[in-house]
């Protein structure tokens, strides 16, 4: 795959904003696969369009290169040249939109890799029916602009990194000729050592994480504020539910209620007292895709969660089943005082949610590691129908993004 001058390790990841494992999931998740690369001898660069996060990770601090790259710039095609990557990856959809066409110009040889994160046309299909006040369904799914782009980048793709079994499964079945390119590898982080198991009788009070700029968080908040902490505060009027995280924007941080037990914190720059001294974490979730982070960070604290089934997607199946799971704001508070009450369903609850996350907290890097290498003989596997779909979306006649980018670019230097 690589060219006779590439170096066979060297790697160029293109993210959609820089790490921030200490606000994001998806920053935690990025920087566990930059770990693994890392760990795998390869040479890492790490490049990104946006700007500094006020919580971005020094990459350099690990040996990796980062590097500042401009969108609709030939810049980043002499970049290319210079270096010549022999594996790219893309973090999300989105950076490939803007960036893939340029990688394949200047790097044919290099094999792409695209990190999903999550589906974000599926993300934003359920969103949209919950506004709407519908129920969300695989065909409103598949109708969804963004599907028709993702699934357009993924093809375009040699190998696909799918964080949930159940998306696994809904592309298997939907867009099977996508089979050859999925490789399923789930969140991946660091889990914490060395975590004393602080007792259900030392625990207190409620928590929510979630950083602001994610749109599931601030529904999950308002609801939180509006529907379900009044049904929970009428059971447990001493108790106190603290909201934490990043990027919390204005109309979230003016929820702040101390004499309702409604505590709008922000964000902490160390969660683990929080987690070891909180009973129950609260995670009302109505929508979104792939692993909620928070969900497995609480889990590897010994700390349970009160979700839903789009919370525990991926992570638990027979949700309806679980004592720990509602969709409904009046079945979510009661189930979460009884959680908070009873030492003995507490415990259930957190032994099954530690056993499900450890396929995601103790997850190996290996499995990216042998779908890479043997890439060269599944490309050979690649059913026909599926080559023909990669070469047509990869073909110059659909090249809308290239000739939109040489717009803008040519557009740019005219003013100057």
């Amino acid at each position: 795959m690589s060219g006779p001058d590439t170096d066979p390790k060297s790697l160029l990841v293109i993210g959609h904003q820089w790490p921030e494992p200490e606000a994001t999931a998806a920053g935690v998740r990025m920087l566990w696969l930059l770990k693994g690369f890392l760990q795998k001898d390869f040479q890492v660069v790490f490049a990104c369009a946006a700007g500094p996060g006020d919580y971005r990770v020094d990459l350099g601090k690990l040996g990796i290169t980062e590097v500042g790259i401009q969108m609709n710039d030939s810049s980043f095609d002499r970049f290319l040249q210079k270096h010549e990557f022999s594996h790219v990856l893309f973090d999300r959809f989105l950076t490939e939109e803007q960036f893939g066409w340029r990688v394949r110009d200047n790097l044919p040889g290099a094999q792409i890799l695209l990190d999903t994160e999550d589906l974000h046309s599926l993300r934003h299909s359920r969103e949209d029916a919950i506004r709407k006040g519908g129920e969300w369904s695989v065909s409103g799914w598949v109708e969804h602009p963004l599907f028709y782009r993702e699934i357009a980048s993924m093809f375009r793709s040699d190998l696909n990194l799918i964080i949930s079994k159940h998306e696994m499964e809904l592309l298997q079945a939907q867009i099977p000729h996508l089979q050859e390119k999925l490789v399923y590898l789930p969140f991946g982080m660091d889990a914490p050592v060395n975590v004393p198991g602080i007792s259900f009788q030392n625990r207190s009070n409620f928590v929510f994480l979630g950083n602001g700029k994610h749109l599931p968080n601030l529904d999950a908040i308002a609801q939180l504020k509006s529907e379900i902490w009044p049904l929970i505060r009428k059971r447990l009027p001493e108790a106190v539910l603290q909201i934490y995280g990043a990027y919390l924007p204005n109309q979230i941080l003016q929820m702040d209620a101390p004499a309702e037990g409604f505590q709008v914190k922000g964000w902490a720059p160390e969660l683990q007292p929080v987690l070891n001294n909180t009973r129950l974490l609260l995670a009302p979730l109505r929508f979104g895709a792939g692993i909620k982070g928070k969900i497995l960070k609480a889990a590897a604290f010994g700390l349970p969660v009160m979700g839903t089934s789009a919370g525990f997607e991926g992570i638990m199946e027979k949700h309806e089943a679980l004592s720990f799971v509602a969709d409904s704001a009046q079945h979510f508070a009661e189930k979460a005082v009884e959680l908070y009450t009873d030492p003995v369903g507490w415990e259930r609850a957190l032994k099954l949610q530690e056993q499900a996350a450890g396929v995601h907290l103790y997850t190996s890097f290996e499995t990216l590691s042998r779908a890479m290498d043997s890439y060269p003989e599944r490309r050979e596997a690649l059913p026909q129908e599926t080559r023909l779909i990669q070469n047509l979306l990869q073909n110059e006649a659909f090249g809308r993004l290239r000739y939109l980018s040489r717009w803008i670019e040519a557009k740019e230097k005219g003013k100057n």
